[in-house]
């Protein structure tokens, strides 16, 4: 399944789709824009979250933890030659026994081993 982006009338704002799912994408350049809808990388800091969040609640319920409060926030940091994400796993005070397993699991996240790889770019 394709992710479909279609440009609004107002300057820079995006309706993105994929299937029957979508949302709002934004930025504001030069003071022209807005700020109505996720800006693109943060687009990207939430692919890796979310994913690093769901397998972390993978772990949890294999480890017979339903209840889980566990939350994964990432930030890009974009440099010359360099593109970094840096991620925080938090957890629930009363699961820091589980954080080994867990973050050995968010290692493996699917999303993280996606843009660890080398990207090519090329139109359809």
């Amino acid at each position: 399944m394709a992710v479909v982006a279609v440009g609004l009338a107002t300057p820079w704002q995006v309706r993105f789709r994929a299937g029957s799912n979508e949302g709002l994408a934004d930025t504001l350049k030069a003071g022209v824009g807005g700020s109505t809808g996720m800006r693109p990388h943060e687009l990207l800091e939430a692919s890796l979250a979310t994913r690093m969040t769901i397998s972390a609640r993978m772990v949890m319920a294999d480890l017979g933890v339903t209840a889980a409060d566990v939350s994964v926030r990432v930030h890009l940091e974009r440099e010359e030659s360099t593109t970094r994400f840096r991620y925080e796993l938090v957890l629930d005070p009363a699961l820091e026994t589980f954080r080994p397993a867990v973050v050995e699991r968010i290692k493996c996240s699917p999303v993280r081993s996606t843009l660890s790889k080398p990207l090519i770019f090329k139109p359809a």
